[in-house]
């Protein structure tokens, strides 16, 4: 009972002493407003006050209490234990098991250790067993673990190392960082989060699964906007779900109006239709299924047995009928148009590519190589089947080149068949077996022995109607042509010139030979091929 009374006494004298001496460096010292025992052991802690019970201090406008303390008022500065519980104006409270604080105006720091609790403005909360709050500049530390929640919002952040700043409300964590909420998780190993904004910075190699929308983001530069749902990404990052992939060195995207742009080597690849797009420049909007390709773009089918490969100046893609089962797309593409196949390419100024019934269509001055064949013509429309060309169809000005070999003299000989029309069919191994011309035909046609190939004659004929049937070889078989005018020359006796057909143009230069080719524009087309 005296030692109670005695420390009483004492705690009573040291309030009656603290504001005179504080009033000489402005409010800085701490004050010990209560306990219920006070009581010094110079041998053991020389200059410090040893309090117990209720034990309140109050430094500014931070108050704390505790079940016991050593406080030093000399350096401005206590030990806290038990139950310790802090105070800050009205934006944050801070609980304990044990704290050391420093009031000294060049530190103004605060420890705390094990069951770490601090709530910043009601709705934020900090678990962790080790943090340092530095109140000069208002910045709460943990090296040991932690883990924030934002009830309001729904966020969970847990991390090794991390760093809040109470006035901006922005964090830095590192090691370990996984930042979660119902609608998306972010794992990485460091992360800015600026609370407000509800944004994350990712700035090392990050994943980001959207649960609500069912998409995943790859990165290790860029922002994620989480209220919004948005996407600013760098540095080659990756954006996926389960029907698509789109990387590029600056990706955009909007999950809520389903819209994406990107800037810089984009990769857009459509897994389900298993195709591909790349360009400099890119936008897609998923709910229309549109989308638009500049700067280089080239697009790769590899849904059948054979890649083709297919550039142009622009590329344009829409889709038809978007998430039914009659779902289909059509690819425009504008200007320089060059294909590459192994068995087939092709050239021309526009191309329209439609999924719905595996064709390609061609548009001013086309040409079409498929094997040591080539058609040209003002509008050509070749029918795909799972890995071979099945049929080609070419309106207007129609004229079929297919290049045979005279072994006897070492010249280039071509069976050439001139219309206003024609329709070329193949079998499934890619070969031409049957070609019908329409319309003011014009043709020249070196029969062949059929034992050593060699060239019998050349006959030049014109009809409205011809028909031509090919072997497995792509040998002739039979010609039908109703009501034919012709004549037939000896090897020896053509006439000069008469062994080529009016406009008659063989392309090999032009030709793409290897997949990169694509990307060459002949200067020959650049004047026009028929001029």
């Amino acid at each position: 009972m005296h030692s109670i009374r005695r420390g009483v006494v004492l705690c009573l004298f040291a309030l009656l002493l603290m504001p005179a001496m504080a009033q000489k460096g402005g409010d800085q010292r701490i004050y010990l407003d209560r306990s219920d025992e006070l009581r010094y052991d110079e041998m053991r802690k020389p200059g410090v006050q040893i309090v117990k019970g209720h034990v309140a201090f109050r430094h500014g406008g931070t108050r704390l209490t505790c079940d016991s303390a050593y406080f030093n008022q000399n350096n401005n500065s206590f030990e806290a234990f038990g139950h310790v519980y802090m105070v800050q104006g009205d934006t944050l409270t801070l609980s304990c098991e044990r704290a050391f604080y420093d009031g000294r105006p060049d530190a103004e720091m605060v420890y705390a250790r094990k069951n770490v609790k601090v709530v910043h403005r009601k709705s934020s909360e900090l678990y962790t067993d080790s943090l340092n709050y530095d109140r000069k500049f208002n910045f709460i530390y943990y090296a040991e673990g932690g883990h924030f929640v934002d009830k309001k919002k729904k966020v969970d952040l847990v991390s090794d190392w991390g760093r809040y700043n109470l006035d901006t409300r922005e964090a830095v964590v590192y090691y370990d960082v996984v930042l979660k909420s119902p609608d998306y998780e972010i794992n990485t190993d460091t992360l800015y989060y600026d609370a407000r904004l509800e944004r994350a910075q990712i700035v090392s190699r990050s994943t980001i699964y959207n649960v609500k929308n069912d998409y995943q983001i790859v990165s290790s530069n860029g922002y994620y906007y989480m209220s919004s749902d948005k996407t600013e990404l760098f540095d080659h990052s990756t954006i996926e779900n389960k029907d698509r992939l789109i990387t590029g060195d600056s990706l955009y995207y909007d999950s809520k109006l389903k819209r994406s742009r990107g800037y810089g080597n984009v990769v857009y690849t459509d897994k389900k239709n298993k195709n591909q797009l790349t360009s400099g420049h890119f936008t897609y909007d998923e709910k229309t299924g549109e989308g638009f390709a500049t700067r280089r773009p080239v697009f790769t089918d590899f849904s059948q047995k054979d890649t083709l490969w297919l550039h142009a100046d622009s590329m344009r893609v829409k889709t038809f009928h978007i998430d039914t089962d009659s779902m289909y797309r059509e690819v425009y593409c504008y200007h320089h148009v060059r294909a590459y196949r192994v068995d087939m390419q092709a050239m021309c100024d526009s191309l329209v590519i439609c999924s719905r019934d595996s064709s390609i269509t061609m548009l001013k001055e086309p040409i079409v190589w498929h094997q040591r064949q080539q058609l040209t013509g003002d509008q050509i429309v070749v029918l795909m089947r799972d890995s071979t060309i099945k049929e080609a169809h070419v309106e207007g000005n129609a004229f079929t080149i297919q290049e045979i070999e005279d072994k006897d003299n070492q010249l280039k000989r071509f069976q050439q068949i001139s219309s206003k029309r024609s329709h070329s069919f193949f079998d499934e191994k890619g070969n031409l077996r049957m070609n019908e011309a329409q319309g003011n035909v014009m043709v020249v046609f070196h029969p062949q022995d059929d034992k050593d190939s060699t060239l019998m004659g050349m006959v030049y004929a014109e009809s409205d109607t011809l028909r031509t049937f090919l072997s497995s070889r792509r040998k002739m078989e039979k010609i039908w042509m109703p009501k034919a005018e012709g004549v037939m020359y000896p090897m020896t006796q053509i006439p000069p010139g008469k062994d080529r057909l009016p406009n008659f143009a063989w392309h090999e230069d032009l030709r793409p030979l290897k997949r990169d080719d694509i990307f060459i524009w002949p200067e020959k087309q650049k004047k026009g091929l028929f001029e």
